[in-house]
């Protein structure tokens, strides 16, 4: 994990931001997890990128046994509301014109929210359906991680039978399915981020942002080449 994490600019973990979003979005915010197998996930926080009419953050899966090199987009609102904007895979991925909306503060349990969204494919742009998520808060539990202990929200599907999914077998962010989710699969915490996530196997969080380790230097290039396929 050492190595993973050494990926990060030490500047980052001195000197990044603390905003109290269900999402902290700012370059260098890192989150790392790991599963009860001992696979292991790093994301990193990259930079804003045009897509439409908003510069949404990339987030760079830096390290994953089945999302290496995935890119997510993601913006918060002022309300604190997290916006989707889609992901790319490298070679495929899909855009979302408006953005989903993940999160819809303030959340409480038994809150439903939806967004009416045009789907596009990438790499083309190519406009694809019309789609609807919907999504539920199901509970608000204080969850116990590697990282520490959390109150959250867990995030899922509003109808878990039909999982807010996208060819049969990935998350609307891009990350691989490995069994059928209901119910709860993400679960967030305000100013920390996505603490806990179940995609057929459950990743806890080991660190983030504001949990810096020691760790070896590297340079912010070569972090940000990872996000450019550099």
């Amino acid at each position: 994990m050492k190595t993973a994490i050494a990926l990060i600019l030490t500047v980052t973990l001195a000197g990044a931001a603390v905003a109290q979003d269900y999402l902290p979005l700012e370059p260098g915010n890192f989150w790392s997890y790991r599963n009860d197998a001992g696979l292991e996930e790093l994301r990193i926080v990259v930079d804003q990128v045009p897509i439409f009419d908003g510069n949404p953050y990339a987030v760079v899966y830096t390290l994953s046994p089945q999302n290496q090199g995935l890119v997510n987009y993601w913006s918060t609102e002022p309300d604190g509301d997290v916006m989707l904007w889609g992901f790319y895979r490298g070679s495929w991925g899909y855009l979302y014109d408006p953005p989903i909306r993940m999160l819809d503060a303030p959340l409480n349990v038994g809150k439903s929210w939806a967004t009416d969204t045009q789907v596009y494919i990438l790499p083309d742009t190519i406009p694809d359906q019309l789609f609807v998520a919907e999504f539920t808060a199901y509970e608000n539990p204080v969850l116990t991680v590697p990282a520490g202990d959390f109150p959250t929200f867990g995030i899922g599907p509003a109808d878990p039978a039909a999982k807010a999914a996208i060819r049969g077998r990935y998350t609307l962010w891009g990350t691989v399915i490995t069994d059928k989710e209901t119910n709860a699969n993400s679960w967030y915490s305000l100013g920390v981020g996505e603490v806990q996530y179940d995609t057929g196997r459950v990743y806890r969080l080991e660190t983030y942002t504001d949990h810096p380790v020691s760790v070896e230097t590297a340079t912010w290039g070569a972090v940000k080449a990872l996000y450019r396929g550099n």
